[in-house]
């Protein structure tokens, strides 16, 4: 039974089929203060991760943090700095995009 940010604000649902809340932490600029993202997920996140039994980090993630980096693989944004430090296809650019 998760606990979802929506627009009207944090709501309690029941069920047994419902999908994680998203676990990305961010702040907001205004109060300064950290919070969880805790929107509905609909991917989980593909990055490495050698303790998880699968081999992946399977972050939960919404739509907004969710980043595609190819068919049906996603980073969660830990993820993804780390990608990209190790990519050797980065160039000057990269950062733009």
């Amino acid at each position: 039974m998760p606990f979802y940010r929506l627009k009207t604000g944090i709501v309690h649902v029941k069920g047994t089929r419902l999908p994680a809340p998203c676990c990305v932490r961010f702040s907001w600029p205004t109060i300064g203060k950290e919070q969880d993202c805790m929107a509905p997920s609909a991917f989980l996140c593909d990055g490495p991760n050698e303790a998880n039994r699968s081999g992946t980090c399977d972050a939960p993630l919404c739509d907004v943090h969710a980043r595609q980096i190819g068919p049906n693989q996603h980073l969660c944004p830990t993820c993804l700095l780390s990608h990209r430090d190790t990519d050797p296809q980065r160039g000057l650019f990269t950062s733009l995009v």
